[in-house]
């Protein structure tokens, strides 16, 4: 392949350093590394680069090759083989005591020059004897050898290549192959996943997404049955084949439950990951765009396996964002938001540079399977440059860790390198092996992470032993002792392959249970069996399928750990042909021989699939809309665009007929629009000529009040956004009066005329007068963020909106929200009031004037987007539920290390720099690459003239290139969403479910939702408008948490609440038993409740 800009140039890709070299292992390491003395396993996967033979002319050329594990001679013992690019592949034959001969030579295993990618194992003829399929790639210019090969085993140690013979002697651009029974006739089929050697810089999506490319198209084979050539059925069964889809890894498995097996595809670059249900007549559909938010940018390895014991399927996916600040920095180009607009205009799903933990939540009604992507939150999200993910449980403690192989053979997206390179192009003098030699060259260890029971993952890297810094690609695991516990192996470039032995079982601590799955005489494969293992509290579920990670295969014993648990109570077998198979009372650690043998009353187990406490009606036709804006282009470092705010929603009964109606803000070039409830719950549409009249305005709050004290309800409507000047009279609030039967007319003499923009408006009578005032949540000021307007009070009086001037108001911050609360008991409505880089502030009401209380809840400063109050534990008081942005971000804060904003105009030249910086191991970092600092900050390219210099810059060293200036400081300290329990007058926190903490938090509301008197919760919210770096943050798809009556939530699963709110939500309403969503630039969602 020519040098692709695709990569070099992308924004989005850089390496890890981690200077962690240590060579003595801890003694209570749960994995030693063996010597290559001792194994007897030397392979190596050598490269040899050349004027000819590198990576600017095949793009591919450091990905690296693959390892098979299984028992290829039927004694009892896994053996090993390993896929060379440029040399011998090597079969290995286990002898026991982890060591192993190596018998390619007599075992006709033989190399002209092919390279060599993935290895598959494959019991092809269903004779009980393990064969090797092996994909071939590159060899541009000679396809007679990239032929694939398929050894059959003779069942004596050596294999014949009868690739012809079986149809599957392709000389596609292979990565790798998975077999699997995808139309149950009980032989196995075969998808093969190919990748291009050509350079797409510039192409019409539409139809470059319409081509089949022979070479590079991905291909679903079709096994006939025996002595029968495998056809090729990718057209008819749905299977794209574009040049565009850089396929580098695949896994099969059953992801929607139905029984049939799907399969997930790791794509590179544009062209996004492939998630295709099966359709159970031959064909399938891609879903990936219903099922995820958003998915890997640079795709890699992927693995499919149960991480919370939920018995669902979740998929992990490798992507290249580093751990460490320096590596960002030095690989981090500028977040090009305009690129990525148009990429998404083009079709493309929403794609981000990092490792992706796409957590499955069961299935919508539509049968699609639906996950949030929490690999932040997770811990699992920066691995480096990574390549094999393998999903298992390592410690034996019932849950599955997570292992993952890295490394990049040369640095070649280094943006020193990149501008070295774009400037030897206008030299013609430049060897390639000299232009190569200025691509750095880092080892970096591999990454190990303990699964810790809550969705989160801790780095075990360097306790587990997995410090040897190093360049692999393709791994296994495997019991190579048959000792009960799971050990390791790499595929590495430039040295010897890595055996791992793992210790859990000579440390005695957990139990375990390994199952070998015999068919019987059943002539049908074992491939895509499921099991369901059930031992008290413990749960677990697997799939057994051979091809995992990246290039790398598996057919070994299932293995399951069981912490303390010494009896599994049942094991729940499902065959391939959907016979059901029951086992009770099995003791533990041992190796169990399960032959088919259906049990006639034993069912299959269907999780994720529930009566739904939701269902989606269809009573309301509104649909949010606002013209495109780009903030990013108006001010470059903005968190994340503030244009795109509503749809917020109030209620109110209008026209006097004792039913709620909705009005429901509109965007920026859309009127508001005002519903009547009808009877039966659906909503009429009204036609108020005012609210159009208003449409250039952006509406971001609303509350009915009777502002004119006619007995009527009346609509005050705050306006905002980021795409208007400053004084500019489109942000100015506004009163529309009702004429009593819902009519409303504008009246501009009512208000203050410095009452510009809010973010939020809340009523009260905070003057005990009888009637309702206003507290408005000043907004951003637009291009100057994060300057704000003033928050402020207006009294009431006679029907006119008075300023009342209050030092108690000074000085808020950019509030996002607030509500209106007694929490001293003394009759008077106070104010709760949050807002970005704000403290929760209490502002009391002593006797119509507020003084601001500096207690225990201004210790937290958070990123708050909601807050909403109610008597959750039923004690007589209000207590606080306050939504944060949440953990699923690259951000962490703490009271320790928080997340930092410097506020100057640094430069002098007349615009605001607000600097966001925060902690990457122990040290504050500014949050922009060099090229968006340097855009922002033109006199710092004097100092940072290179991406090395700047990789070192802490926040510190940029505020002295800048001497003088004492900037604004604000921080944050907890990105929790939170709840704060009343305990006279004094809040206490307490920890939601971490379920809470999965997107930003924008809506709340408050119901008692399964009739038992306690107010539950459902949260709301998603960031899709945030940094290309960042991200889409949109794991919530509306979240429920039932009260306890215990002081605290449980969270309902989706599947079992029903609620699928895709999106931006920005508000939530509940009314005659609906839940409305307003979701921004989208259709407004309505959910009945059924149960």
């Amino acid at each position: 392949m020519a040098f692709s800009y695709l990569r070099v140039t992308c924004s989005l890709a850089w390496f890890v350093f981690l200077l962690v070299g240590c060579k003595n292992k801890s003694a209570d390491s749960l994995f030693t590394q063996l010597s290559a003395d001792d194994t007897h396993v030397n392979f190596v996967n050598a490269i040899q680069e050349t004027e000819k033979d590198n990576v600017l002319n095949y793009e591919y050329f450091y990905n690296g090759g693959g390892v098979a594990a299984a028992d290829f001679n039927n004694d009892g013992l896994i053996d090993l083989y390993f896929t060379a690019n440029q040399g011998e592949d090597k079969l290995y034959i286990n002898e026991g005591k982890l060591a192993f001969k190596d018998v390619t030579k007599t075992a006709g295993i033989t190399w002209q020059g092919e390279w060599k990618t993935g290895v598959t194992v494959v019991d092809i003829n269903n004779d009980g004897w393990q064969d090797i399929y092996l994909s071939v790639s590159a060899n541009v210019d000679k396809p007679a050898l990239r032929h694939h090969k398929l050894y059959i085993n003779n069942k004596n140690l050596t294999f014949t290549d009868r690739a012809a013979d079986y149809g599957l002697d392709l000389i596609t651009y292979a990565t790798q192959a998975a077999f699997f029974d995808y139309d149950q006739d009980g032989d196995l089929d075969v998808y093969l996943l190919n990748h291009n050697v050509k350079d797409f810089k510039r192409f019409d999506a539409d139809a470059v997404h319409a081509m089949r490319d022979s070479l590079a198209g991905h291909r679903l084979m079709r096994n006939d049955g025996p002595n029968k050539k495998f056809i090729d059925v990718s057209v008819q069964a749905g299977i794209k084949g574009n040049p565009i889809g850089f396929g580098l890894g695949i896994h099969t498995a059953d992801l929607n439950g139905d029984g049939w097996t799907d399969i997930y595809v790791s794509n590179d670059y544009l062209e996004e990951d492939y998630l295709y249900l099966n359709n159970k007549n031959g064909t399938f559909t891609d879903v990936v765009k219903k099922a995820t938010g958003h998915v890997s940018y640079f795709s890699m390895g992927n693995d499919v396996g149960d991480i919370n014991n939920d018995l669902l399927p979740d998929i992990v996916t490798m992507d290249m964002l580093p751990e460490d600040n320096k590596r960002q920095k030095l690989l981090f180009g500028p977040d090009k938001y305009e690129a990525y607009l148009s990429m998404l205009r083009n079709g493309f799903h929403p794609e981000t540079m990092r490792n992706m933990l796409q957590l499955n939540n069961g299935v919508d009604p539509a049968g699609n399977p639906i996950f949030s992507e929490i690999g932040q939150l997770a811990g699992v999200s920066s691995t480096d440059w990574s390549w094999s993910p393998l999903l298992a449980d390592y410690d034996n403690d019932g849950f599955k860790d997570l292992f993952v192989t890295n490394g990049y053979l040369r640095d070649y997206t280094n943006n020193d390198f990149v501008k070295y390179y774009a400037d030897q192009g206008q030299q013609q003098n430049k060897s390639v092996m000299e232009t190569i030699s200025h691509m750095p060259s880092t080892k970096t260890p591999n990454y190990i992470f303990r699964n810790e029971h809550n969705l989160t993952f801790s780095n075990k890297q360097v306790d587990w032993g997995f410090d040897t810094p190093v360049v692999s690609n393709g791994a296994v695991y495997a019991d190579l002792d048959n000792d009960g516990d799971l050990e390791l192996v790499t595929n590495n470039i430039n040295e010897k392959a890595f055996v791992y032995q793992n210790l859990a079982v000579e440390k005695a601590e957990n139990n375990f249970i390994d199952l070998i799955l015999d068919p019987k005489k059943t002539a049908q494969s074992v491939t895509g069996t499921k099991v369901f293992m059930y031992s008290s509290d413990l749960k677990q579920y697997q799939q057994y399928t051979p091809t995992h990670g990246f290039q790398s295969s598996m057919l070994v014993p299932m293995h399951f750990g069981l912490g303390k648990h010494q009896t599994i109570d049942s094991l729940i077998v499902v065959w391939p042909n959907g016979s059901v198979q029951k086992l009770s009372g099995i003791k533990s650690n041992q190796r169990l021989n399960v032959t088919y043998a259906p049990t006639a009353s034993a069912i299959a187990p269907k999780p994720g699939t529930a009566t739904s406490m939701f269902t989606q009606t269809n009573t309301l036709d509104f649909t949010h809309t606002q013209l495109p804006q780009n903030d990013f282009g108006r001010q470059l470092l903005l968190p994340h665009m503030y244009s795109y705010a509503g749809p917020h929603m109030t209620k109110g009964d209008v026209n006097k007929d004792g039913l709620d109606d909705l009005y429901i803000g509109g965007g920026k070039g859309q009127a508001g629009e005002l519903f009547l409830q009808q009877k039966g719950g659906r909503f009429l549409k009204t036609n108020q000529a005012a609210f159009k009249q208003d449409a250039l305005c952006t509406d971001t709050d609303a509350a009915f009040l009777d502002a004119d004290a006619d007995g009527d309800l009346d609509l005050y409507v705050t306006s905002g956004g980021y795409e208007y000047l400053p004084n500019d009279l489109l942000l100015q609030n506004r009163l529309y009066l009702n004429d009593g039967k819902g009519n409303f007319t504008k009246d501009a003499n009512r208000l203050d005329l410095n009452d510009y923009a809010g973010n939020a408006v809340k009523t009260l009578d905070f003057d005990k007068d009888g009637d309702l005032d206003l507290f408005v949540c000043g907004s951003v000021v637009p291009n100057q963020y994060p300057r704000f307007q003033p928050s402020r009070l207006y009294r009431n009086n006679k029907g006119k909106f008075v300023l009342v001037k209050s030092d108690a108001f000074n000085d808020l911050g950019l509030l996002t929200d607030a509500c209106i609360v007694d929490f001293n008991k003394d009759g008077f409505d106070d104010i709760i009031a949050v807002g970005e880089w704000t403290p929760v502030i209490r502002l009391q009401n002593e006797h119509g004037v507020f003084r601001r209380i500096y207690d225990e809840l201004e210790q937290t400063t958070g990123f708050w987007q909601r807050i909403a109050a109610d008597d959750f534990d039923q004690d007589g008081d209000m207590d606080l539920i306050v939504g944060n942005y949440g953990l699923n971000c690259h951000f962490r804060a703490s009271s320790e290390l928080p997340l930092t904003m410097l506020t100057d105009d640094f430069d002098g030249n007349g615009t605001i720099d607000p600097i966001i910086c925060y902690y990457i191991q122990g040290k504050n970092y500014p949050a922009y690459s060099r090229d968006e600092l340097l855009d922002q900050l033109a006199p710092l390219r004097k100092t940072y003239t290179s991406y090395a210099v700047y990789s070192d810059a802490t926040a510190d060293d940029v505020l002295k290139q800048f001497n003088g200036k004492t900037p604004q400081k604000a921080t944050i300290n907890d990105l929790s969403t939170l709840y704060l329990v009343n305990n006279i007058g004094r809040f206490e926190r307490r920890d939601l479910p971490i379920q809470a903490q999965f997107a930003p938090v924008y809506a709340i509301l408050s119901q008692d939702l399964n009739g038992d008197g306690f107010k539950d919760l459902v949260l709301a919210g998603n960031q899709t408008r945030g940094r290309v770096r960042t991200g889409n943050i949109d794991a919530n798809y509306g979240q429920v948490f039932l009260n306890n009556r215990k002081g605290n939530f449980t969270y309902v699963p989706q599947h079992q609440s029903g609620l699928y709110l895709r999106g931006d939500v920005r508000s939530l309403m509940f009314i005659n038993n609906q839940l409305i969503a307003g979701i921004n630039s989208q259709k407004v969602q309505v959910y009945t409740k059924t149960k």
